[in-house]
């Protein structure tokens, strides 16, 4: 369990992704779903993170009718670009989510072009903050230009975005698994340690880059080198069972 940034909130290093439990052609049921995550928390998974576009809201309201709320850290984004959209994606997800609250709500894949205007709805969605409704405000992005410029939002809180260990021809060559907006990896990564540098909490996502073969291959290398970076506190795998969760939590805890 480690801190994440200034947020206040304390998470599980690794995170579960249920962006697979939406794919259809999965078969994921939203019972199998939940089953799935409580198990996961029972290995130390406890936090979850989903979107209202993933499919995968009912999978966690199962979960969470099986589980003390206060024992899991729940985040879910939108790609709402108005403060009213945004708020209205809120309550829609508190009533599919089956919850009273968030601990983290994040302005989701934020790119290089909106960078004013979602410093725009941050600031809106302050008010969800001060209602206690959400613990934390957060937006995920591949970009390495909004990374360094939400590094200075005040309203920001935590960052989801792009870390793996790989180099810049693997990333050249699987460009599809491991989408980075602009900027290489190198500098997205020195944008990632200003970020946190400034007290935001920091979350590393495509660290197996939506399954990039040269990453899955050595996957245990791949998440423990993004596990020993002291400029990131977690991140976010996305996961289809629990044979998955077991594998992955193994290499955080003995690489």
């Amino acid at each position: 369990m480690v801190s994440l940034g200034r947020s206040g909130l304390t998470v599980s290093k690794l995170g579960f992704g249920t962006v697979y439990f939406g794919v259809p052609s999965l078969h994921v049921s939203p019972d199998e779903g939940g089953r799935i995550l409580v198990e996961s928390s029972r290995l130390g998974v406890k936090f979850w993170d989903t979107s209202d576009d993933y499919g995968s809201h009912p999978h966690v309201a199962s979960a969470l009718r099986r589980i003390p709320r206060d024992e899991i850290v729940l985040s879910t984004k939108t790609s709402a670009r108005s403060g009213r959209e945004a708020r209205d994606s809120f309550r829609n997800s508190l009533s599919e989510l089956g919850t009273d609250y968030l601990d983290i709500f994040f302005l989701h894949a934020v790119a290089s072009d909106w960078i004013d205007g979602c410093h725009r709805v941050l600031r809106e969605l302050g008010e969800l903050k001060a209602c206690g409704a959400v613990k934390a405000i957060g937006l995920s992005t591949h970009s390495v230009a909004v990374v360094r410029e939400a590094s200075g939002f005040d309203e920001l809180d935590v960052l989801m975005t792009i870390c793996c260990r790989a180099d810049q021809a693997t990333v050249d060559r699987f460009a599809e698994h491991i989408p980075l907006e602009d900027g290489s990896l190198g500098e997205m990564l020195d944008a990632i340690k200003l970020a946190h540098s400034r007290g935001i909490g920091v979350i590393a996502m495509k660290v197996l880059g939506m399954s990039a073969p040269p990453l899955v291959k050595d996957y245990r290398s791949s998440i423990r080198s993004v596990a020993e970076l002291d400029f990131v506190d977690a991140m976010l795998i996305g996961m289809k069972g629990l044979d998955e969760v077991r594998q992955d939590v193994g290499a955080i805890l003995i690489g």
